[in-house]
């Protein structure tokens, strides 16, 4: 897309972000797990798919999450993520978040350049990685969330990346606004033609042609879905987490 003076300030971070990635082997990664539901028709399955292992993203602690939601064993998981020496305690509870927080940032941005296989949990770790490492894709202010999708197309607990999201039900795609869009590397390595190859996707038709609306990929994120937010960063705080 031409980044010319009509441009609004979302297309033109769709663009900056697309070319970021494409200089990236996220283009190329294979999958830890290709959905034969995804996949296009014209792409081998089998080319896409890897063994499983070798970059593993640290448990968070997902935003909404309770001190009192969670079990010994996992306190002493978190703990350890955290490197607390310890179980996480209520008085060290908000320590952890942020510890984990960052850390989870700072597995994005050492993996991203170089990224060879992935499930999409890792996928949507790297772009944000990348978003932190490159803050003048975005610019200042913008929000961006990790989401997962469960029971969707072809499996559960997908994991992606929202920008720019209106504040709103998280579970009503058409309340997303007119300034988000959507970064799904793992979905569009199971496509073959534009858009779908594209990582990234607009969260609205907008004005034609459009080379980011991809209707496929918006059916794949709102129809049988149940969103939920698992991070939220500002592009602001994404850039001092995770050095």
């Amino acid at each position: 897309m031409s980044q010319s003076t009509h441009a609004t300030p979302k297309q033109i971070r769709m663009a900056a972000v697309q070319a970021a990635i494409a200089k990236t082997k996220m283009t190329t990664a294979k999958l830890w797990n290709p959905w034969p539901d995804v996949v296009d028709d014209t792409v081998d399955i089998k080319t896409l798919k890897a063994v499983a292992g070798g970059g593993n993203v640290p448990e968070i602690i997902p935003d909404g999450r309770r001190f009192s939601d969670l079990k010994p064993t996992h306190l002493t998981t978190l703990g350890t993520e955290a490197g607390l020496g310890g179980p996480v305690t209520q008085g060290t509870f908000d320590e952890a978040r942020q510890k984990i927080k960052s850390k989870y940032v700072a597995t994005g941005r050492a993996n991203y350049r170089e990224l060879a296989n992935a499930n999409c949990t890792l996928f949507a770790c790297c772009v944000i990685g990348m978003l932190a490492a490159q803050p003048k894709l975005l610019g200042s202010g913008v929000k961006v969330e990790l989401l997962n999708l469960l029971d969707t197309t072809g499996g559960g607990g997908h994991a992606y990346v929202v920008v720019g999201r209106a504040e709103g039900d998280v579970g009503d795609i058409e309340t997303y606004g007119p300034d988000c869009f959507f970064i799904d590397q793992w979905y569009a390595r199971h496509k073959s033609g534009t858009p779908g190859v594209q990582g990234v996707k607009d969260a609205i038709p907008g004005e034609s042609p459009n080379p980011f609306w991809d209707p496929g990929f918006h059916t794949f994120v709102s129809e049988g879905t149940s969103p939920a937010v698992k991070l939220t960063f500002t592009s602001d705080e994404l850039s001092k987490l995770g050095l």
